[in-house]
């Protein structure tokens, strides 16, 4: 399997198109293995899990205390750097957050890195250590892949299978999804439940 990064540097209207993730590729995400050869052997990658990442989160928040606030400040900031026309200290607030915030994200790697088998953040960090720099270089860039959380998704196979009775869905997702997995096939939920209130919105029944 073969990962590229293109690297490249664009005006804004020139960047290329951003495509969505198909939900099919997302749906497959757990059988999914990414091998990476170094000089400390064989290192297996994987998609991290919802129960994982929150097990995570909950070190994270420990270890880093000032991270949960962060990503509450982040999730007010980023929405108004990513629209456009931002004020320079709001643009710049952002680099900081996302600047303080990376160190932490390694912690991830735990729920990623399937083999060799690492149980704690020492044990990470021994390891990352031990990796020569174009080798960690080459983790990050697949660490970087594998928790790309926030792309759009193309629900276009899904809404297809729902049309005609075909099950893609397993009990397999519903019982251990990866976290993409989790906020791709919540976000339908959601996006049901919104389209329902605003039903009731339109009939007077929230009035």
């Amino acid at each position: 399997m073969g990962i590229s990064f293109d690297g490249g540097k664009y005006e804004v209207e020139d960047l290329p198109e951003i495509t969505p993730v198909p939900i099919e590729e997302i749906l497959k995400q757990h059988r999914i293995r990414y091998v990476l050869q170094t000089s400390r052997g064989t290192v297996v990658m994987k998609h991290i899990s919802k129960r994982m990442k929150l097990n995570i989160d909950r070190i994270r928040y420990v270890r880093y205390p000032s991270v949960r606030e962060l990503e509450q400040e982040a999730q007010i900031v980023y929405p108004v750097v990513m629209a456009g026309n931002a004020e320079e200290d709001t643009v710049k607030r952002a680099e900081e957050i996302a600047s303080e915030l990376a160190p932490t994200m390694d912690l991830y790697m735990l729920g990623m890195i399937e083999y060799p088998f690492l149980t704690t953040p020492e044990e990470l960090d021994a390891f990352l250590d031990s990796l020569e720099e174009t080798e960690r270089e080459a983790l990050r860039q697949i660490f970087t892949v594998l928790s790309a959380w926030g792309k759009p998704v193309d629900y276009t196979q899904l809404e297809i299978a729902e049309r005609f009775h075909l099950q893609m869905v397993t009990d397999e997702h519903i019982r251990n999804p990866t976290w993409q997995q989790y906020r791709a096939l919540y976000s339908v939920i959601e996006q049901e439940h919104e389209q329902t209130r605003k039903l009731y919105d339109r009939m007077g029944a929230l009035r």
